[in-house]
């Protein structure tokens, strides 16, 4: 392919994800990209300089933008785009400790897959969330073991995958306390003192496929709001856990769940939330809303590599943290 045609690539790598395997993959992702007709600028986020802070400042540049991470680099990413206003195809390579909404989208988890799956797929739309100011991907939530994501140590991370988070979990749980909120969705009044609250447009949250069959859809213009009451009881606790083991949540009756489009939030004292794994601020106020096709993700088709016509990417590390 000559030059004057080949499709400008932003690829976004977070050196630190997939147990600090990224930065191992990314000369073979660059090769592969390559290969397939992509003129690449790859570049490393830093503690100083964020996915968010390369997109904004770079992203008008390029023709697609792909990045390689956990949860919160897409967010970031998702962020940039969204902050210049761009409509341009955005590829994920998932290499996180959960991969929640790589999962959900059904974008394989593992990197030459992931890398053929940008190359051969298609472009969906799918919704974004705002959070007051902020953007956000597939989540924005409050209450017990929200802050798991990230508190959780990150060589821990890298070295324990998701299990660093059952380990934080752990600790947690003795710690548990109900949150009284206000919440307001769609013109229907909740209020109560609740386990956890969020909205979210994801199967799965913290690697627990709780919202399965519940009718979620990516690009409809609604999110999922779960409210989950404090348990009173060892029996509550104990039915509410099966309950999210087995993916029946919708019929536990501390469990409410509404499909909406915009939710607003209430506390009497600031609250802390997760935005996509990371930490969101404290809000006593804050309104959620949903915005349909506000971004394009590339999903994989049905059939997107054949096993006889294999492209080259020989020689990659084999060990990859599945998030």
């Amino acid at each position: 392919m000559a030059d004057a045609v080949r499709r400008k690539m932003l690829l976004v790598v977070n050196p630190v994800s997939g147990k600090k395997l990224a930065k191992q993959y990314m000369m073979r992702m660059v090769n592969r990209f390559d290969q397939a007709g992509y003129s690449v600028t790859a570049c490393c986020t830093q503690i100083d300089k964020n996915a968010y802070e390369i997109v904004k400042n770079r992203g008008k540049e390029f023709d697609i933008i792909v990045c390689c991470g956990g949860d919160g680099t897409l967010k970031e990413t998702i962020c940039g785009i969204m902050q210049l206003g761009l409509d341009i195809p955005i590829g994920y390579l998932p290499m996180g400790s959960t991969n929640d909404f790589a999962h959900s989208l059904n974008i394989p988890t593992d990197v030459y897959k992931a890398v053929e799956a940008v190359i051969n797929g298609e472009p969906k739309p799918v919704d974004i969330g705002r959070f007051g100011d902020e953007y956000y991907m597939y989540v924005a939530g409050f209450g017990n073991f929200t802050a798991i994501s990230y508190s959780a140590n990150q060589k821990v991370k890298n070295v324990l995958g998701k299990n660093a988070y059952y380990l934080q979990a752990v600790k947690e749980f003795f710690h548990m306390k109900p949150f009284h909120a206000r919440v307001e969705a769609d013109g229907e009044f909740f209020e109560g003192d609740y386990f956890y609250g969020a909205v979210s447009n994801s199967y799965s949250v913290g690697g627990m496929p709780v919202l399965h069959n519940m009718g979620v859809e990516f690009d409809d213009g609604r999110s999922e709001l779960v409210l989950v009451e404090m348990f009173k009881t060892p029996a509550q606790m104990a039915a509410l856990a099966h309950d999210m083991i087995h993916q029946s949540v919708a019929g536990n009756k501390l469990v409410t769940i509404r499909h909406c489009k915009h939710v607003k939030f209430m506390f009497d004292e600031p609250m802390p939330f997760t935005l996509d794994g990371e930490f969101g601020g404290e809000h006593t106020e804050v309104e959620v809303e949903t915005l349909e096709h506000a971004a394009r993700i590339i999903i994989q088709k049905p059939e997107w590599v054949s096993l006889e016509d294999e492209p080259d990417f020989e020689g990659a590390p084999k060990e990859v943290e599945e998030k």
